[in-house]
């Protein structure tokens, strides 16, 4: 497993996590970790939500970037 952070102006984390490492790169799911406007409402202990899922880590990456999310 393979775990990468990416963070928007917002200072929402989201992770794209990649579940099966191999030569075509395997399945991975964006999910949700932790959002500046979690801490200020006090939703900050609702856990990880999924996002989305793709088959593809560089599909993923172009989705991250298109809603406005940088690698960390």
């Amino acid at each position: 497993m393979s775990v990468e952070a990416w963070r928007d102006d917002h200072g929402v984390t989201w992770e794209l996590v990649q579940l099966g490492l191999d030569e075509i790169g395997g399945a991975c799911v964006i999910r949700e970790c932790f959002s500046s406007l979690d801490r200020a409402d006090g939703d900050v202990r609702e856990g990880a939500g999924i996002i989305a899922r793709f088959g593809d880590p560089e599909d993923a990456r172009a989705f991250l970037q298109a809603e406005g999310f940088e690698a960390l």
